[in-house]
C-alpha cells in the first residue's frame, strides 16, 4: 500500500511551485506507479505553509509525511528575508516536534532565474529531491519507532 503523503504548495510564484510539484508527484509516481495516496493542499504563499501544516498534523492521523513546495524570491525589499527566516523557523519547529517527517522543499533564491533552475525537470528538480527525502524519511522514522 502507498503512504499517504501532502503535500502544501504555495501559489505565490505559480510557475516556479507548479514546476516543484510535477518533479514531487513524478518522483512519488516512479516508486509507488501512481499519486492517489497524495493528497495536495494549495495555499497563498510561503507565510500560510507552517500553519496549514500544523492543521494536517492535528487533523490527519493517517498521513506518514508532510512535503512542503514555493519559493521565495529576493526583491527590493526586506520581506524576502522575513517571510523566509520565519517560514524555515516555523517549519523547523513543527519538525522536530512532530511524529511525521516534514521535509523542506521552499526554494529561497535571489533570483527568478535561480528559481528557475532549481525547478527544471531537465535539471535536478528539487522538488523531487524532496519526496525522495520524505520517503526516506518515513522509513527512518519507521525503524527508529519499532
Amino acid at each position: 500500500m502507498s503512504p499517504n503523503i501532502t503535500i502544501v504548495v504555495s501559489q505565490f510564484n505559480k510557475e516556479i511551485s507548479t514546476k516543484l510539484l510535477n518533479g514531487a508527484l513524478e518522483a512519488y509516481k516512479n516508486i509507488h506507479g501512481n499519486t492517489d495516496s497524495v493528497n495536495i493542499i494549495k495555499v497563498s504563499g510561503a507565510f500560510e505553509i507552517p500553519g496549514t501544516v500544523k492543521q494536517v498534523i492535528d487533523n490527519d492521523e493517517n498521513i506518514a509525511a508532510i512535503v512542503t513546495l514555493g519559493s521565495v524570491i529576493k526583491g527590493e525589499t526586506a520581506h524576502f528575508e522575513y517571510i523566509s527566516s520565519s517560514v524555515t523557523d516555523s517549519l523547523s519547529q513543527l519538525s522536530i516536534y512532530a511524529k511525521i517527517p516534514i521535509i523542506y522543499g521552499i526554494l529561497t533564491t535571489y533570483t527568478l532565474k535561480q528559481a528557475i533552475e532549481r525547478a527544471d525537470s531537465n535539471q535536478l528538480n528539487k522538488g523531487g529531491e524532496v519526496m525522495q527525502a520524505a520517503l526516506d524519511s518515513m522509513h527512518v522514522y519507521k525503524n527508529i519507532s519499532n
